[in-house]
Formats: C-alpha cells, structure tokens, sequence
C-alpha cells in the first residue's frame, strides 16, 4: 500500500512540470500595430478657373438720405485666378466678370437697373485639408442704367467664402461679395449715383 501511494505521488508530480522544476511558458509580447499612415493635405497652390450662379440684391442712393431697393436679380459669371500656399496660409488673386438680369430699378422696367460686374480680388485664407475658408478684398466695376442716364460705377468690394475640394482638380464653393460703387453719370451732370451691389454665387471650380 505504501508503495501504491508513493507511485501515485510520483506520477502527480510528473504531469505538473511546474511544480517539479519544469520548464514555463511564456507568451509571446502582441506585435504593435501600425500606426495609420498620414492623410495627404490637399494642395490649393496653382491656376484656376470656374463659373459661378447665383443672386443679386442691392439698392441706389442719389440724395443724401434717399435709398431705392433694386429689385433681386440672378448672376451668372465666370472667373480666374492663382493661388499660393505657405503651410494652412492660402493666398493669390482673381478676376470675375458676371452679368446680371432682372436686377432693375423700380417703376422703370426693362433696361434699367444694374446689368454687369467685374471684380479684382485679392484672396487670402486657412485651409483645412480639403476645404478653404478665405476672405476677399478688391476693387469692383458695374453700369446702373436708368431713365436714359447712364452711370459708370467703380468702387471696393469685400467678402467671403469657402470651397472644397471634390476631387484633385474640381472644387465646389459658396461666396458672399458686398460692393460699394459709385459714379456721375456719363456726359455730365450733377446726380451721383452710389450703389450697394450684393451676390451670393455657388461657384464650381477647375485647378491645374
């Protein structure tokens, strides 16, 4: 019996090698993963051109004091310009040119009112990856027509914008420029004519 019993302990022992001195095993330590790679930043700089839509609000002062609301029109144009880019700083310049219908001066009908702008900007802006937000600044043209007089406007514009970046090349954007022109009408006279011309184009650009 007594041999029995050591037999048995012997054999207890022999299958916990961790208890006879055996070997222990180890895990191996988990491989780390890898790490994401980095999202290519989107490149603004270079040549662009595009066409823009949208609406056209503004109003005519020709006394001190005294305002007449144009009515809303739509504008069509298209533009161009050249972009530069230091790190998130986007800056560069443009040219747009739009032609204006249905923006007319109240109680003359057809023919009057506002009819074109061309504006010279200069751009300048942060981009976050695939969009850009930026502001504008520049100098505006513009003809207002009205009872047979004819007033070759001139002034500053501001504004506002952003655009994103659809694909490599393509951009789609939304942009809000205020202009303040004014002018004597052409072949003299003495009623200036000062003039607040708003738009707000959605704008479809293409970058080479």
């Amino acid at each position: 019996m007594k041999f029995l019993t050591i037999s048995f302990a012997l054999a207890a022992l022999a299958a916990a090698p961790g208890f006879a001195g055996g070997p222990t095993v180890i895990a191996d330590d988990t491989a780390p993963a890898a790490a994401p790679a980095d999202v290519a930043m989107h490149d603004w700089s270079g040549a662009y051109v595009g066409l823009s839509y949208g609406t056209a609000t503004g109003e005519v002062q020709f006394d001190p004091g005294s305002f007449s609301e144009l009515e809303d029109g739509t504008v069509a144009g298209a533009h161009a310009g050249y972009l530069f880019q230091r790190g998130a700083f986007v800056y560069g310049g443009e040219v747009a040119y739009g032609t204006i219908s249905d923006m007319l001066y109240p109680g003359f009908g057809a023919g009057s009112g506002v009819d074109r702008v061309l504006d010279l900007k200069a751009k300048a802006g942060y981009a976050a990856n695939r969009a850009l937000f930026y502001g504008v600044v520049g100098y505006s043209q513009s003809t207002l027509y009205v009872d047979g007089g004819v007033w070759e406007m001139d002034g500053v514009a501001v504004g506002a914008g952003v655009d994103f970046a659809m694909t490599e090349r393509v951009t789609l954007g939304l942009e809000y420029l205020s202009r303040d022109v004014s002018a004597l009408p052409t072949g003299g006279g003495i009623n200036e004519a000062n003039t607040t011309i708003n738009t707000l184009s959605l704008r479809v650009g293409l970058s080479f």
